[in-house]
C-alpha cells in the first residue's frame, strides 16, 4: 500500500510538474529575468553580484539565481533547466508535509493524501511550474517550520539541538532566496504558536542555536557583498523592503 501510494505521488509529480517544464514559453518579465541573471553568472563567472544585461541587480539575494545557474550548468540553458529548481522545491515541500503528517497526523496514507492535495492545489501548482522565487522560498520556510516543530516535540536534548540547528540553517537559506521574509514569517508563526502553548519562555533558551546556524549560512555572502558592493544593503533594505512594504 505504501509503495503504491509513493509511486502514485511520484508519477503525479513527474506528469504534472516535470514533463511540461520545457513546453510552455516564458512569461514576461519575471521568467526572463530569473533565467537571464543565472545565465550571466555562468557566462561571466561572477556568482557574487547578480546582474541583468550587465547591470547590477539588487532586488533579491542570490540563492535562487545560484540554484538556476547550477541547473543550467547540468541541463543546458533552456526552459526546463530554468524551471527545475521551482519544481524540485515543490516536491520537497510536499515531502515535508507527508513526513509531518505521517509522524503527527495519522500515518503514511494520510500524509500521502495531504501531499497529493497540496501538489494539485492551483496556486501551489502554478508556483511550482514557473521560474520564480516563490516556491524555493516556500520550501525553505516549510523546512524551517517543520524543523522547529520537530524540535518542539523532541524529547532528547541532542535531537532538539539538531532540529533547532536545521531550523536556523533553513531560515538562513530562505534569507538568501528572498530576504527578510525568512525571519518575519517564521517569527510570527512561532511566536503565535508558543504563546498559544504558553511556552514563550523557551524561545529565549532556544534562540542561540538557530541564530548561530542561520548566521553561518547567510553571513559569508552578506559580508562579501558588502565589501564588493557597498550600496547593496542600502538599496535592498530601504527600497526593496521598507519602501515596498
Amino acid at each position: 500500500m505504501k509503495t503504491r501510494m509513493a509511486i502514485a505521488l511520484a508519477g503525479l509529480f513527474a506528469l504534472a510538474y516535470l514533463l511540461p517544464l520545457g513546453l510552455r514559453p516564458f512569461f514576461q518579465p519575471d521568467e526572463f529575468r530569473y533565467a537571464e541573471i543565472p545565465r550571466e553568472m555562468l557566462s561571466s563567472g561572477d556568482w557574487l553580484t547578480p546582474r541583468l544585461d550587465g547591470l547590477r541587480y539588487f532586488e533579491k539575494p542570490p540563492m535562487g539565481y545560484w540554484m538556476t545557474a547550477v541547473s543550467m550548468k547540468c541541463f543546458g540553458e533552456n526552459r526546463f533547466a530554468a524551471r527545475l529548481p521551482a519544481a524540485l522545491s515543490a516536491a520537497g515541500t510536499a515531502v515535508l508535509l507527508l513526513l509531518l503528517v505521517r509522524r503527527f497526523g495519522g500515518g503514511f496514507a494520510v500524509g500521502a493524501l495531504a501531499a497529493g492535495i497540496l501538489l494539485t492545489a492551483g496556486m501551489f501548482f502554478a508556483l511550482g511550474c514557473f521560474n520564480i522565487l516563490d516556491m524555493p522560498l516556500t520550501f525553505s520556510l516549510t523546512l524551517a517550520l517543520f524543523a522547529f516543530f520537530r524540535a518542539y516535540m523532541a524529547e532528547g536534548g541532542c535531537a532538539k539541538a539538531g532540529w533547532l540547528a536545521l531550523f536556523g540553517a533553513a531560515c538562513g537559506f530562505a534569507f538568501l532566496v528572498k530576504g527578510f521574509l525568512a525571519f518575519a514569517v517564521p517569527g510570527l508563526v512561532i511566536a503565535s504558536f508558543m504563546a498559544w502553548e504558553r511556552s514563550t519562555g523557551r524561545l529565549l533558551r532556544w534562540a542561540w542555536s538557530p541564530a548561530l546556524t542561520g548566521l553561518l549560512v547567510a553571513l559569508p555572502w552578506a559580508v562579501l557583498m558588502h565589501r564588493h558592493e557597498p550600496d547593496f544593503w542600502r538599496y535592498f533594505v530601504v527600497v526593496e523592503h521598507l519602501q515596498r512594504f
